[in-house]
């Protein structure tokens, strides 16, 4: 019997063939999902590119110089709608592909704000039109407003800067706004102006009329004369009034927010800096006929005439005046009783202060018992009237503590 024997065999051309196609498919597949991430790519980086365009449009329009308009500058008015879009120059892209960029804007009055809509449009290499869509608002303040949001408090020009009619943090309230300057009537003065400038808060002019005016009706056309016939600067501030003799000491609680009723009194300022063209003069709501149960506190405004230095150094003091009856009070630490019908009282003034002691030395805007090298204006620089009786009182401030009730004993001078 013959044994049949098998010899290996090689692969046929049928299966080689089948195997080749396999490979073929493959590398088309791979080639094709490598189109696609390249594309996919080139999206992503065009996108981006897009995207930073948009931004740059945006803060180039927050980039304004001023509200009211100034030849060859950016201002307010400039940001304004594009009639078609614009071609991005390709030396301000990265790309393989061109941009166009238009800008919408939505104007509000009140609030004065723009809403700016910015849109980037390309073509991708597969031809498909791409665009990229930001928006923001941008409000209609100073620049100079604006910025100043974000500085710290540090002297007697700085503090909480934004405020109503967005103008610096030291203008009374009370002022009527004329765009890049304020007038203000003080109290029981209808003859006054003070002129501000809205973005320093620096006095800028004072104004003496022969006619009466209030914050309510002066106009420009008042003060266009005297508007720039000083530099000055403001001090401002309270006294309030806590009158009582009897009950216990005294504590921080009693003086947040005292009852009255507020005595008539004129507020003094002495200074210590020399060179100031004129003295300081000093302005309060007091009077003999405004104090009594009406009135719980005073409000006072004192201007100071800006040296060579733009500084001054000084103290503040409080003065008191008879009633419309003649009845007169005293500053005194004598506690015993006035003679009957001699005197209206007696009484000590307490300041306001973030220092624990009269050696402990604060910035000018703690209130310290002398001013030193003031730059620029002061406000909330207050006070407290108590009963001779009474001592100042002192607190501790604590974390999250919002009103600071400290008090230090400021007339008459402790020995």
């Amino acid at each position: 019997m013959r044994n049949t024997r098998f010899s290996n065999r090689g692969v046929s051309l049928v299966e080689a063939m089948v195997a080749l196609a396999v490979m073929a498919f493959g590398m088309l597949t791979v080639v094709g999902v490598q189109s696609t991430l390249r594309l996919n790519a080139d999206i992503s980086k065009q996108r981006s590119e897009a995207t930073r365009i948009a931004q740059r449009t945006i803060e180039g329009d927050r980039a304004f110089v001023a509200i009211e308009p100034i030849p060859g500058e950016r201002t307010w008015g400039t940001i304004a709608e594009d009639a078609s879009p614009i071609a991005v120059p390709a030396a301000q892209s990265d790309t393989n592909t061109s941009f166009t960029v238009q800008r919408r804007v939505i104007s509000y009055a009140d609030p004065a704000s723009k809403v700016l809509s910015v849109t980037v449009r390309w073509v991708d290499r597969s031809g498909t039109d791409q665009n990229v869509m930001l928006r923001s608002t941008i409000a209609g303040a100073a620049p100079a407003l604006s910025g100043a949001l974000a500085v710290r408090p540090t002297g007697g020009n700085t503090g909480p800067i934004r405020r109503p009619l967005r103008r610096h943090a030291s203008i009374p309230t009370q002022a009527r706004d004329f765009g890049t300057s304020s007038a203000f009537v003080p109290p029981f003065r209808p003859w006054i102006a003070i002129v501000f400038n809205n973005v320093t808060g620096v006095v800028t002019g004072v104004c003496t009329f022969n006619f009466n005016t209030s914050n309510d009706s002066i106009t420009p056309d008042d003060v266009a004369a005297c508007s720039n016939n000083t530099v000055g600067q403001l001090l401002s501030g309270f006294v309030r009034f806590l009158l009582t003799s009897s009950g216990p000491p005294l504590a921080a609680s009693d003086v947040e927010n005292p009852p009255g009723p507020a005595l008539n009194l004129r507020m003094q300022l002495a200074l210590t800096s020399s060179n100031h063209p004129n003295p300081p003069f000093c302005i309060d709501d007091a009077n003999s006929f405004s104090v009594g149960p009406g009135l719980t506190f005073v409000t006072y405004y004192c201007v100071i005439y800006s040296n060579s230095s733009a500084l001054w150094s000084g103290i503040s003091t409080i003065e008191p005046r008879s009633l419309s009856n003649g009845d007169l009070w005293q500053i005194s630490e004598d506690t015993s009783a006035p003679a009957p019908g001699a005197e209206l009282g007696r009484y000590r003034v307490c300041r306001y202060t973030t220092a624990a002691s009269d050696t402990q030395v604060v910035l000018n805007e703690g209130h310290p018992r002398n001013y030193a090298d003031v730059a620029g204006n002061l406000t909330n620089q207050n006070f407290v009237v108590i009963s001779s009786s009474k001592t100042c009182p002192t607190e501790t401030p604590s974390a999250g503590d919002l009103v600071n009730t400290n008090t230090l004993q400021h007339q008459p001078a402790p020995s």
